[in-house]
């Protein structure tokens, strides 16, 4: 049983069912291919400024909408120039955040930090870098937040978090990530399909990573590759997976093993943009789940919309996403009585491929350095 499902979700479907539908939601996405093109074209002939800062800029972007593990493979790129003695800061839109979008709200330090103010990504993107002191800056305008980083926290180097189609920042690589399980040659533009640009947008990677390979079979993968050579031959085509790390007692914060639920019924409790990966996830940990209930990507919970969640789960456990618990709403506390955790996933890349990835971003540096 899965509910509810987004009413934009419904809406399409309910349109694709239809051959009047089908042409509409076609119609429009020519509307939006000819909208998205006409930008590309003022920021390309300078009707549109875009600006450059003195260090050197790596975005980390998807062509289409949903979960690739952008987040994650951030932090774990942020991390490794950290150890290697680079002062690296991340920047993010912050989308749905509480405050103005182009004001700039800085998560560095110990804070503490308000999670609706910052955004949800951001503030999970925090937590993970905190310990390392990587700033997390948090502003529709990149520049803006990427010029305090360099002047206000001595940093060197500005990883940009889903950042794709934002031209008005200059990139030195842009670093395109393609969910394996919804892979591009298969897809349409929106709002017929879940692409934010078509294809050709692989022209400017400098390194493709297909994620969720975990949920791919080889021969997919295989295909995917070549797809993604045949657009652009020089790119380094880069293999990650989802692995489970952990469980996270929300109540409690006690750790658990990823075998802990294997063979027990659970509820799946998401708002983000993949959540087949996460529940399949599940499914791979040999949990049962009864229950699967989707919201859409950054959604906001209600105290009603648990009560709910309460009401239906059967006495079952509720697992979510360590991202969607920094929306749980006051009080969540008080009205669950089975227990609610917290799965806690680690990016891991297939064949080496993290040394490709690495090397990739190392080979940005020494050119701006000038010392390629």
């Amino acid at each position: 049983m899965t509910y509810p499902k987004t009413d934009l979700n419904k809406i399409r479907a309910g349109l694709k069912s239809k051959r009047t539908g089908r042409l509409l939601l076609k119609a429009l996405s020519c509307v939006y291919w000819i909208i998205i093109n006409i930008r590309k074209a003022f920021y390309r002939l300078g009707f549109f400024k875009t600006r450059s800062l003195s260090a050197p800029v790596i975005c980390f972007g998807n062509i289409s909408t949903g979960g690739t593990g952008k987040t994650s493979t951030v932090a774990a790129v942020a991390l490794e120039l950290k150890q290697s003695g680079k002062k690296p800061a991340i920047l993010m839109r912050g989308y749905k955040r509480t405050a103005p979008a182009k004001t700039l709200t800085e998560l560095a330090g110990p804070g503490p930090f308000d999670p609706a103010e910052a955004g949800d990504e951001a503030f999970m993107l925090y937590n993970l870098v905190k310990a390392a002191g990587i700033p997390v800056m948090v502003c529709a305008d990149r520049f803006k937040a990427g010029e305090s980083a360099i002047n206000n926290h001595g940093c060197d180097i500005l990883l940009m978090d889903d950042g794709l189609q934002h031209f008005a920042l200059r990139r030195d690589l842009d670093v395109i990530l393609i969910n394996a399980t919804a892979p591009f040659h298969k897809d349409f533009l929106l709002p017929f399909g879940d692409l934010r640009e078509s294809a050709m947008a692989l022209k400017r990677a400098g390194a493709v990573i297909i994620s969720h390979c975990e949920h791919a079979s080889p021969g997919g993968l295989e295909e995917l590759s070549a797809q993604i050579k045949k657009i652009n031959p020089g790119a380094a085509v880069i293999a990650s997976a989802h692995e489970p790390a952990f469980f996270i007692n929300a109540s409690t914060t006690e750790t658990l093993a990823p075998k802990v639920f294997a063979g027990r019924e659970a509820v799946a409790l998401s708002g983000i943009g993949d959540p087949e990966s996460f529940e399949g996830t599940l499914r791979d940990l040999k949990i049962t789940l009864k229950q699967t209930w989707r919201y859409p990507d950054h959604h906001n919970f209600t105290r009603d919309e648990f009560t709910a969640l309460e009401n239906t789960s059967g006495g079952n456990s509720v697992i979510t996403t360590y991202k969607d618990f920094s929306r749980f709403p006051p009080g969540w506390r008080e009205l669950f009585t089975n227990g609610i955790y917290l799965l806690s996933v680690k990016i891991i890349f297939l064949r080496g491929d993290y040394s490709v990835l690495m090397n990739t971003v190392n080979s940005v540096l020494a050119r701006k350095s000038g010392t390629n």
